[in-house]
């Protein structure tokens, strides 16, 4: 076995391949779901308790995360976002206290009307009980005539 006598290094070369577009596609892949979030909560809103309300927090929530979705560039480096996170966070926490204070008063409004709803069948029930007693005894004392 010989020795080895001497070690050539070979200089560092420019990068061949072009650079993958995978930061650029991850990028408007979290754009498209953030949008289709945004979406989906505006479709459901007509229906939802608070629904529009809930939309339109998801949708603010959206377009002030969307700077921040941002991937490192080819160079290493982060570009700076707009808001800054303890400002969106907490603009966030506001938002949801905001839709759940909201949402416990659509639901005590909900359940006054499940009640009302409900005496007020009691209430019809026993009208027609009654009505339905008195027709009976008419009917059957005008048979009981003929």
């Amino acid at each position: 076995m010989e020795p080895i006598t001497s070690v050539i290094v070979a200089p560092t070369a420019d990068r061949k391949t072009a650079p993958s577009s995978f930061g650029a596609t991850l990028r408007s892949m979290a754009n498209g779901a953030a949008d289709g979030i945004a979406a989906a909560t505006g479709l459901i809103g007509p229906i939802a308790p608070a629904g529009m309300v809930l939309a339109g927090a998801v949708r603010s929530l959206a377009q002030a995360s969307a700077p921040s979705l941002r991937l490192p560039t080819a160079g290493g480096t982060t570009p700076t976002s707009t808001a800054t996170s303890s400002t969106t966070g907490g603009d966030a926490f506001d938002a949801a206290r905001l839709l759940q204070q909201e949402s416990q008063s659509f639901n005590l409004q909900y359940l006054e009307l499940q009640e009302r709803m409900q005496r007020e069948t009691r209430e019809f029930t026993a009208v027609s009980n009654v009505m339905k007693v008195r027709h009976d005894a008419a009917r059957a004392a005008i048979q009981n005539v003929q």
